[in-house]
């Protein structure tokens, strides 16, 4: 098993990963937590499944710092209190939508 601490170099790796593939993806769009563990894992050469628990630990503290939502159908939830699967998306600025009607 993989631990995550704020201080170490995996969180940090973790923390770019999931920013940047959010900023690729562009505003409005999400990733799902095991999209960034998945590329993690083929960068890191190591199983993707054993980078879920850092990857998520990751989310919710970007989350808490308001640099990213997780949403789970559509809705805002607090990562750490939901079940299930979640997605995570940049935190909108003020007076700029996320939702994008296609």
């Amino acid at each position: 098993m993989i631990l995550l601490h704020s201080n170490d170099t995996l969180a940090e790796q973790i923390r770019e990963c999931i920013v940047e593939m959010l900023v690729e993806r562009g505003a409005g769009r999400s990733l799902c937590p095991s999209e960034a563990a998945q590329v993690l894992g083929t960068r890191l050469g190591c199983p993707w499944q054993d980078l879920m628990r850092p990857v998520r630990a990751m989310a919710a503290a970007l989350a808490e710092g308001g640099i990213v939502e997780a949403i789970q159908h559509e809705t805002v939830v607090d990562i750490q209190q939901v079940r299930g699967p979640v997605r995570l998306r940049l935190r909108s600025l003020t007076g700029q939508r996320t939702n994008f009607a296609a």
